[in-house]
């Protein structure tokens, strides 16, 4: 998939979690309750980590992905992008204001 692909169905998915969102409780945009500086942002980097944690705990060093070098080699890719991401959105979000309200 290419990146225009990757971008065409994050906007479809936040357009789609947007109407969802309409249909709620909390009337606070989607920015504010997730954006960087909230507690929605902290859970998601928070996740990000534990996925890392994941990878190499449970997958990484699993002996059929030991066994594997091409299965091995593409773990740790994913892991390295994974790590990747979780920087410049822990950076993003330790570098964000709290949000206050809408």
């Amino acid at each position: 998939m290419s990146e225009g692909e990757y971008e065409q169905n994050r906007m479809a998915a936040l357009q789609e979690r947007r109407q969802q969102d309409a249909e709620g409780a909390d009337k606070r945009s989607l920015e504010v309750r997730y954006g960087p500086g909230s507690f929605g942002c902290h859970e998601a980097v928070h996740v990000t980590h534990l996925v890392i944690d994941l990878l190499d705990s449970q997958l990484a060093n699993h002996s059929a992905v030991l066994l594997d070098p091409q299965w091995y080699s593409s773990i740790r890719e994913a892991q390295s992008l994974l790590y990747r991401a979780y920087n410049v959105a822990a950076g993003k979000h330790l570098d964000a204001p709290m949000p206050t309200s809408d």
